[in-house]
C-alpha cells in the first residue's frame, strides 16, 4: 500500500503502524460508483459520439473503464469505478431479460442480496453478482414501486425497449446526482452538469434564479442549477420519458411525519436509534476492499467509526483533516481518542489555508457549479488523502445535523417556540437558552439567512430575478412555523447541497462516499421522533449522544462545542498568493455592484467565498471550460 505523496503541498501523519487489512467480500463485481450519461431522441436519431464526450468529461467518476449502448432513438453511455474484479459480468450499461431492459447506473442499494435472495425464489436468474442486475430484475418484477425496496443512494436510467420509455429515478435524500435537459424532443441526463455542456445539450448561459438564490442562501433547491436550461432532479423523485407523451416528474418518497408519542420513553428511541444506525453501518461496510471513515472527532462521524470498528475490528481506516492556520479548529484530539480506543489506523492531512491557491481552479471545475460554503476545499483533501492510502470506499457522517436537531438555528427556533407557548419552568428555561445563543452563537444561527443583500447586486441582474423567488429565499431560518419544519426544509433544501459537495469531492478522488445517518429507515425513524427528545439546554443532538455514548470516549460525547470544518479564509490579507486569487476573482463587477466590491477588505468569510465562487463561475462559463475534460494532471492536482 502506497504511503501519501507530498504533492500541491500536503502533508500527512500517520500514527499507528497499519495492520493487515481484512476484506469484507459481499460481490464478485464490485458496487458501481461511477459517471452515468443518455440521450433520448423522440425522432429516432442517436448521437453516440455526444454521448463519448459526455462520458470523457466525467472520466474521474469512472477511471476503470467506459461503455455505451445504442438502440434507435437511444444513447446510453457509463463511466465505471471499480473495486477489485474487473470482470465484464458488472460492466454497464447492462441488459436484463433478454435485453428488453438496458441501465446505466451510479450508486449502490446496500440491501441487494437480500433482494436478489427474494427474487431468486421469485424465479428470477442472476449472471453476476452485481446489483446492478439487482435492480433489473426488480424492476422487471415490481415495475416503478421497486424504487421503495431499495436501501441506498442511487441515480439511474432503464430504458424499456418494449414500451420504448425510459425510467430515471434518484434515490430518497439526493446522495447521488442527477442533472438533465429537456427541449421536447431530446432528453439528455447525466451525473455532472460538465456533460450536458459536452453533448451540446446545454446553452451556456446563466440560471439567474438560481444564482440568486446561492447569494441569498448559500445554496439552490426545487431542483434549480446555475446552468440555463439544466434541471437537477429532485431527491426522491423519478421521471419517465417516452415517444409521445408528455414529461411525467413525480415524488416517490413522501415519509411520514406525524410525532410518534406511543413508542416510550427517551431510553427507548436511544435504544431504537442506536440499533438502526448500527445495522446501517452494516449494510454499508459490504465491499470487497477495505472500507474506510472520515472522522473529524464530531459526535456523527465518532459513532460511525465506532460501529464500523465493532462490526469489522480494526480493518476501518480513518482520515482526518486539521488546519494548521486555526489551532482551535484543531479537533484531532477527539479523532485520536476513538481511533486509539478502537486500535484504528488514523492518517491525517495537515492543512494550510494559502493550499486554497493551487486548489481554487479544481474545486470550480468539480462542483459544476457554486454550492454550500468554503468547506468543500479541506473536504478535498482529505478525499485526496484517502485515495493516497487506496482506499475507494470510505463512510461520512453527512445526515446527522438534520436528522437531530444539530445547528443552532433548530435549537433557537425551538427555545423561540418555547418562550411564546411553553409553560412558566419552559419559558424561563427558554429564555435562559436563548440569552446564551445571543450572547456567543446568534452568527451561526444565522449562517444560512442573506449573505449579499440585494443592494449589493447589480440591478440588472436583479431585474431577471423572478420577484417571488427574491421574496421567499429572503425568508430567515427563524421565520419557520417549528423546529420540525425548519428541520425538514435543512433536510430537503440544505442537505443536498452538502451532499452535492459529498459526490462531487469524493468523485474528484475516485472514491465512493457512504452515508450511514441517511439510511432511510433511519430517516423515516427520526421524521416521527417526539420533539422534546431532539433538544436539552447547553447541549446538541440528545438523543443521537444518548443512543452511542457506550460506543464512544467519554471526551468525545462530553463535547458541547460544533466546529464544522471551518476554513480560515479571514487569513488571506496575509498570504500573497491567496490576495492574488482574491484579487482576481473580486475585480470584476458581473452580478456584484462595482462598489460593493470595492470593499472587499470588509468582507465576511461566508461572503468572500460567495463572491469569489459566482465569479470564478462565471469565469469558466464563458470560457467554456465545463465541456472540455481536464488533463490528468489537473484531476488530481
Amino acid at each position: 500500500m502506497p504511503g501519501p505523496s507530498s504533492r500541491c503541498g500536503r502533508s500527512a501523519t500517520l500514527r499507528m503502524q497499519l495492520p493487515s487489512l481484512k476484506h469484507r467480500l459481499a460481490t464478485a463485481d464490485g458496487p458501481p460508483m461511477c459517471g452515468i450519461a443518455g440521450i433520448f431522441d423522440r425522432d429516432g436519431g442517436h448521437d453516440a459520439v455526444a454521448v463519448s464526450r459526455m462520458l470523457d468529461v466525467q472520466a474521474h467518476r469512472g477511471p476503470d473503464g467506459s461503455g455505451t449502448w445504442v438502440d434507435p432513438g437511444i444513447v446510453l453511455g457509463h463511466r465505471r469505478l471499480s473495486f477489485l474484479d474487473l470482470s465484464q459480468d458488472g460492466a454497464q450499461p447492462m441488459t436484463y431479460a433478454e435485453e428488453r431492459y438496458v441501465i446505466t447506473y451510479n450508486g449502490e442499494v446496500y440491501n441487494y442480496l437480500e433482494l436478489r435472495e427474494q427474487l431468486a425464489e421469485l424465479g428470477y436468474e442472476f449472471r453476476s453478482g452485481s446489483d446492478t442486475e439487482v435492480i433489473l430484475a426488480a424492476y422487471a418484477e415490481w415495475g416503478r414501486d421497486c424504487l421503495e425496496r431499495f436501501n441506498g443512494m442511487f441515480a439511474f436510467g432503464i430504458w424499456d425497449r418494449t414500451e420504448r420509455t425510459l425510467f430515471i429515478a434518484r434515490d430518497r435524500l439526493g446522495v447521488k446526482p442527477l442533472a438533465y435537459t429537456w427541449d421536447g424532443q431530446r432528453f439528455g441526463f447525466a451525473s455532472e452538469v460538465k456533460a450536458l455542456h459536452a453533448a451540446g445539450l446545454a446553452p451556456g448561459g446563466m440560471n439567474p434564479d438560481a444564482v440568486y438564490e446561492y447569494l441569498a442562501r448559500g445554496y439552490t433547491s426545487g431542483g434549480r442549477s446555475f446552468h440555463a436550461d439544466v434541471h437537477m432532479l429532485e431527491p426522491g423523485h423519478a421521471m419517465l420519458v417516452s415517444q409521445a407523451k408528455p414529461l411525467q416528474t413525480w415524488s416517490w418518497w413522501n415519509p411520514s411525519r406525524v410525532e410518534d408519542t406511543t413508542y416510550g420513553d427517551a431510553a427507548a428511541w436511544a435504544a431504537r436509534v442506536g440499533e438502526v444506525l448500527d445495522d446501517a453501518v452494516r449494510l454499508r461496510l459490504r465491499a470487497d476492499v477495505p472500507v474506510g471513515a472520515h472522522l473529524s472527532g464530531g459526535l456523527d462521524s465518532s459513532a460511525i467509526t465506532a460501529s464500523a470498528a465493532k462490526h469489522s475490528g480494526n480493518a476501518t481506516v480513518t482520515f482526518t483533516g486539521a488546519f494548521t492556520d486555526d489551532a482551535a479548529s484543531d479537533e484531532r484530539q477527539w479523532a485520536r481518542a476513538v481511533a486509539e480506543r478502537y486500535e484504528l489506523v488514523q492518517h491525517e492531512v495537515e492543512i494550510g489555508v494559502d493550499q486554497l491557491d493551487a486548489q481554487f481552479d479544481r474545486i470550480l471545475w468539480h462542483l459544476d457549479e457554486p454550492i454550500a460554503g468554503p468547506g468543500v476545499f479541506p473536504q478535498l483533501l482529505v478525499c485526496d488523502l484517502a485515495a493516497e492510502w487506496n482506499i475507494k470506499a470510505v463512510l461520512g457522517g453527512q445526515g446527522g445535523d438534520e436528522l437531530f436537531g444539530g445547528y443552532l438555528r433548530h435549537r433557537a427556533l425551538h427555545y423561540k417556540q418555547q418562550l411564546r407557548t411553553g409553560s412558566v419552568g419552559e419559558r424561563i428555561s427558554a429564555a435562559a437558552e436563548l440569552f446564551t445563543l445571543a450572547r456567543g452563537e446568534w452568527k451561526r444561527v444565522r449562517r444560512t439567512s442573506t449573505r449579499v443583500t440585494d443592494e449589493q447586486l447589480d440591478p440588472a441582474f436583479l431585474a431577471q430575478v423572478d420577484p417571488s423567488l427574491r421574496e421567499e429565499v429572503r425568508r430567515g431560518a427563524l421565520g419557520h412555523a417549528s423546529a420540525r419544519d425548519l428541520m425538514w426544509h435543512d433536510l430537503r433544501c440544505y442537505l443536498p447541497a452538502l451532499l452535492h459537495v459529498e459526490d462531487r469531492v469524493s468523485m474528484a478522488a475516485s472514491i465512493e462516499s457512504r452515508t450511514p445517518l441517511l439510511d432511510y429507515r433511519l430517516v423515516e425513524l427520526m421524521l416521527t421522533a417526539p420533539t422534546e427528545l431532539l433538544f436539552a439546554r447547553g447541549e446538541g443532538k440528545p438523543l443521537l449522544r444518548e443512543a452511542v455514548r457506550s460506543w464512544l470516549p467519554e471526551s468525545v460525547v462530553a463535547r458541547r462545542d460544533k466546529k464544522g470544518f471551518p476554513t480560515p479564509l479571514h487569513r488571506w490579507k496575509d498570504r500573497p498568493a491567496l490576495r492574488r486569487l482574491v484579487g482576481e476573482l473580486t475585480s470584476t463587477q458581473t452580478v456584484f455592484r462595482a462598489d460593493y466590491l470595492a470593499g472587499v477588505e470588509e468582507f465576511e468569510a461566508s461572503e468572500l467565498w460567495t463572491v469569489m465562487t459566482v465569479n470564478g463561475w462565471l469565469a469558466k462559463l464563458e470560457t467554456g471550460s465545463y465541456a472540455q475534460p481536464r488533463r490528468a494532471e489537473d484531476l488530481a492536482a
